[in-house]
């Protein structure tokens, strides 16, 4: 029986029509090495790929963090999706569509009816930006700022007449609550707002009125949440949904669904703070762009651009606000692996303006030209301790020292001590011995340092397991190989259980299917990480058949040592029991194990004999 009443004919079906490589690929950007694909693994930091995918076995692997699966367990982890949810969708991708067999859990009702009340709403707001008279001055304004109508479209740009209750009462026709557009984040109670209760007016009203939308997509392609940016002179001139169920705005980035291949291809994302930033460089062909959400970068957001690119560029208004949301990226990006550019714009102005009037061509100059986040905050800095008195020349410099400590190379770190000294007239020498005394202050505290991550721990149990269950899992086994596997002869819970499923899935010839074993051992957690390691760890034998004899005979002999152990210890205790019969079988089978190790012939196989 499959998971989620979703039968395990229609689970295999799906797994055999989809791709992991081409899946993970949409999430993690993967290069090539050998047979297999490697890049940052998505569900810890790392500075060097240990994230491996194998196209050829339809698993991945993560050797730092331990992390494997198949493509279920991938997109389970990576968007949080309950796996019967992660089945329907790959299933709509290659088409078997699933029929809902039992009415879904709480939580998940509450997701799925958000995003039909987010795709409603969405409809709606494009819907009125079409309408002559209630989009008219929707379009004018988009006409303004440049975005054509099939951006319009694409983007599913729509618009929200000022009024109180329009959309709820548009919904309510389509059979959705009040409710439901409240824990969309739609709709504002009017007592929670303080809002006094007008005659025949409802308990609630629409949140965005009198603005443009924005729809914002995750990237499952489900709207999850607005922005709206004021047609007036209303305040605030920016408003998005507040979180919900659905909506995280620390963990979600505007238009990363859509820039995805691009980030993919290019291994550079672009990050601008507006929507209109963002539309106006996607529809200029620099689809590699995404924008927050009105909110500073999150420790959430480097996480997520880590999967799918290796640089980052940073493209902010020059003004003192865009400066300061630069700056406060120092402490986010570093160590992050990522390599991190800032693109400083001429005064006056943004990133929709200037690609308006000067064209692709004259941004990629500017990236082209633009200097790395470390250098950028150095420079800022250099300005502002030249310019000022005494003391913020000496804090200015301890500021700019202790930028510099976030320079990983030693060299990297002297030549920019070299410049700063030669910038402000100081002695090098002088900062190099004030250099030692801030990293002491910087030091943190025993009670402050933060525990290093949990890694995997080391294989635990001998070698000849190990190495057998790799040989199982890479077709190594001949079937008089096969045969001699025992179960019980594995002390590591996951090797037996492992041998146990090999088992069970023996073929005709009595070689072990490896395809319906993997697919097995991937539905089960004691072993699931064990398989997908081992089936992507390289190894390399002499001669693996006589590896392979000598690890079945090593396991061979440590069972008849376990054996021998457990014999003489009811040996003993019958003896101790005066049960001299027992003690008299026990004995002949004692005597009979000690010649088999010795090489000596006996009168037969020996079995353990229970009180």
């Amino acid at each position: 029986m499959g998971r989620g009443l979703i039968s395990d004919d229609v689970i295999s079906q799906i797994r055999d029509r989809v791709d992991i490589a081409e899946i993970v690929g949409h999430h993690v950007s993967l290069s090539r090495t050998g047979q297999n694909l490697k890049g940052l693994c998505p569900f810890h930091q790392e500075k060097s790929p240990s994230f491996t995918v194998s196209p050829s076995r339809q698993i991945f692997h993560c050797f730092g963090c331990g992390a494997g699966g198949n493509v279920f367990t991938f997109l389970t982890r990576m968007t949080g999706a309950s796996f019967p949810e992660v089945v329907r969708d790959l299933g709509r991708k290659v088409g078997i569509e699933i029929q809902e067999s039992a009415a879904p859990g709480p939580q998940a009702a509450q997701l799925g009816r958000i995003e039909q009340v987010n795709q409603a709403a969405a409809a709606w707001f494009h819907a009125n930006l079409l309408k002559e008279k209630t989009g008219e001055p929707a379009r004018r304004y988009l006409l303004e700022r440049g975005i054509h109508d099939s951006t319009t479209v694409r983007f599913q740009i729509g618009v929200a007449p000022d009024e109180w209750e329009g959309l709820g009462k548009a919904l309510a026709a389509q059979g959705f609550t009040a409710n439901d557009l409240a824990a969309a984040g739609l709709a504002v109670a009017r007592d929670a707002a303080g809002d006094g209760q007008r005659k025949g007016a409802t308990g609630f009203y629409d949140r965005f009125r009198g603005r443009v939308m924005f729809p914002i997509t995750d990237l499952r392609k489900r709207i999850v949440g607005f922005g709206g940016r004021t047609l007036g002179d209303g305040t605030p001139k920016y408003l998005n949904s507040p979180d919900t169920a659905l909506f995280k705005k620390g963990l979600t980035l505007f238009a990363l669904d859509q820039a995805r291949e691009a980030i993919t291809r290019t291994k550079t994302v672009i990050v601008v703070e507006g929507y209109f930033d963002a539309i106006a460089l996607h529809q200029a062909g620099i689809t590699q762009t995404v924008a927050t959400l009105g909110t500073a970068l999150t420790p959430e957001h480097i996480q997520v651009l880590r999967r799918f690119a290796s640089n980052v560029v940073l493209l902010f208004d020059p003004d003192a606000a865009g400066v300061r949301a630069a700056l406060r990226g120092l402490d986010l990006f570093v160590n992050s692996g990522l390599g991190v550019k800032v693109v400083t714009l001429p005064a006056g102005e943004d990133p929709d303006t200037f690609v308006r009037k000067e064209g692709p061509g004259a941004f990629a100059q500017l990236e082209a030209r633009a200097p790395s986040l470390l250098d950028y905050a150095l420079e800022h800095r250099l300005q502002e301790a030249g310019a000022g008195s005494l003391e913020m020349r000496i804090r200015g410099i301890d500021d700019i020292l202790r930028i510099l400590q976030k320079s990983e190379h030693p060299i990297e770190r002297e030549e920019r001590i070299r410049v700063v000294a030669e910038r402000l007239g100081i002695s090098q020498a002088r900062l190099i011995e004030r250099y030692p005394a801030l990293l002491a202050q910087q030091k943190p505290r025993p009670s402050e340092q933060a525990e290093p991550p949990a890694m995997p721990q080391a294989f635990k149990g001998s070698l000849e397991e190990r190495d057998l269950v790799w040989c199982l899992l890479h077709g190594k086994l001949s079937s008089a190989d096969a045969r001699r596997l025992r179960p019980d002869t594995f002390s590591v819970p996951a090797c037996r259980v492992l041998v146990e499923m090999a088992l069970s899935n023996l073929e005709r010839n009595g070689r072990i299917e490896l395809r319906a074993l993997l697919d097995q051992a991937m539905d089960d957690e004691q072993c699931g990480a064990l398989a997908t390691e081992l089936s992507l760890r390289e190894e390399h034998f002499d001669d693996v058949a006589a590896h392979i004899k000598g690890c079945l005979e090593r396991l061979d002999l440590k069972r008849a040592e376990s054996v021998l152990r457990e014999l003489i210890a009811q040996l003993k205790a019958a003896e101790r029991e005066g049960r001299w019969t027992d003690a008299q079988t026990l004995n002949v089978q004692v005597n009979e194990l000690r010649k088999r190790k010795a090489g000596v012939p006996t009168a037969g196989p020996v079995s353990l004999v229970k009180e």
